[in-house]
């Protein structure tokens, strides 16, 4: 019997030990030096994901000020380009103009010269008339316009 017992009190304390043991390594948090080490994980692959998106918004923004720079350049080269191309379209007209109102002063000077002043008379009459109807004409089609306008 006294063996009995004193397998009995070895199970006993055996059991108590590893049970006692068991609690004591439940309550020791083990798992803090793994938090830790995801909390530091964590912060520094936040660190590098901010770190790779500012350097992708600088080259973005970098970027975006070449294209912006290149597109200004490109509207006043085409701006220049269309106010000489303006400039010269108005020069030309102007010595169209001033061509034909030329070759029309030499052709009346070169009548009054002749002495011939029934041809300059004929000029004068014919240059007249064909003033009126231009002027007749605009001023109808300017009627016929407003009134269609008015009308409407």
């Amino acid at each position: 019997m006294i063996r009995l017992k004193r397998k009995v009190m070895t199970v006993s304390l055996g059991l108590s030990t590893f049970l006692i043991m068991g609690t004591a390594y439940a309550y020791s948090d083990v798992s803090t030096p793994l938090q830790n080490w995801y909390k530091a994980s964590f912060q520094q692959g936040t660190k590098e994901m901010n770190a790779m998106v500012q350097q992708g918004l600088d080259e973005a923004s970098q970027s975006f000020s070449v294209s912006a720079n290149e597109s200004v350049s490109k509207a006043n080269a085409n701006l220049k380009k269309m106010a000489d191309d303006t400039s010269h379209n108005a020069i030309d007209s102007i010595e169209a103009a001033s061509q034909f109102y030329g070759s029309q002063i030499e052709s009346a000077a070169g009548l009054a010269k002749t002495g011939a002043a029934v041809d300059f008379d004929k000029y004068v009459s014919a240059s007249k008339s064909a003033n009126d109807r231009e002027i007749d004409q605009w001023a109808q089609d300017t009627i016929q316009g407003l009134t269609l306008k008015l009308g409407n």
